[in-house]
């Protein structure tokens, strides 16, 4: 029962690592507010713009989808924590977990390719290869 519980704690904590990894190849936040990467990217105001309605837009979705992903996690825990384990339910609930971090990393996804968007393929991939020299 107890090797039950970590394996699938395990292989929870194991899914969420490709996110991470891959988050890091572009800068979170407001980083076109960087002095650095303004001059470096040659951002014009428009550009700018469009980048803080595209973060807020999906920094709103990412808050609601950040808590489906805590509320399905909590309701997975809550089931591998009960006696018996209704295996049944318990594969269930993963997959609901697993579709409400799908839905957060889509979102991610979508905004980073919506950034590539706005700033185009050459500075995107200048963002990506230089961000750690502007911080």
């Amino acid at each position: 029962m107890l090797k039950k519980v970590l394996i699938a704690a395990l292989l929870i904590l194991l899914m969420g690592l490709p996110g991470a990894v891959s988050a890091q190849e572009v800068p979170s936040g407001k980083w076109w507010y960087n002095k650095k990467v303004v001059q470096n990217l040659n951002l014009t105001q428009k550009e700018v713009g469009q980048l803080d309605r595209l973060y807020e837009d999906s920094h709103r979705r990412l808050i609601d989808l950040k808590s489906a992903v805590k509320r399905e996690q909590f309701e997975l825990d809550t089931l591998l924590g009960k006696e018996p384990v209704d295996d049944t339910k318990v594969r269930k609930q993963f997959k609901r977990l697993e579709k409400a971090r799908t839905d957060l990393a889509d979102e991610r996804l979508g905004f980073v390719i919506r950034v590539r968007e706005i700033i185009g393929a050459d500075r995107f991939q200048q963002l990506k290869t230089s961000y750690k020299d502007w911080r």
